[in-house]
């Protein structure tokens, strides 16, 4: 299981200053497929400055794969991105 990129990425208004709301396409690979998939997701900083990630898959999305490992690669993902400075800001 691999996320090979994120696409689409767009911000959604929000009017909380430590949550930001993202929907977006992720391109995975499972197995010997790639598979495209519509996703929202939020990053969340706590008080301490740590980062909280909630992904969500679109309804009616069929994987055929176990979500938990899924869930975890699009995570690691999208901390790297934001780390990395590559998501769009509000």
């Amino acid at each position: 299981m691999k996320v090979l990129e994120l696409n689409q990425i767009h911000i959604d208004e929000n009017y909380i200053y430590y949550r930001r709301n993202y929907t977006a396409q992720a391109k995975l690979e499972l197995l010997s497929k790639s598979l495209d998939a519509n996703i929202s997701f939020t990053i969340e900083t706590n008080p301490f400055g740590d980062k909280i990630i909630y992904v969500d898959l679109a309804p009616g999305t069929n994987l055929d794969y176990p979500l938990i490992p899924v869930k975890s690669a699009l995570k690691t993902y999208i901390l790297t991105l934001d780390n990395e400075g590559k998501l769009p800001c509000a």
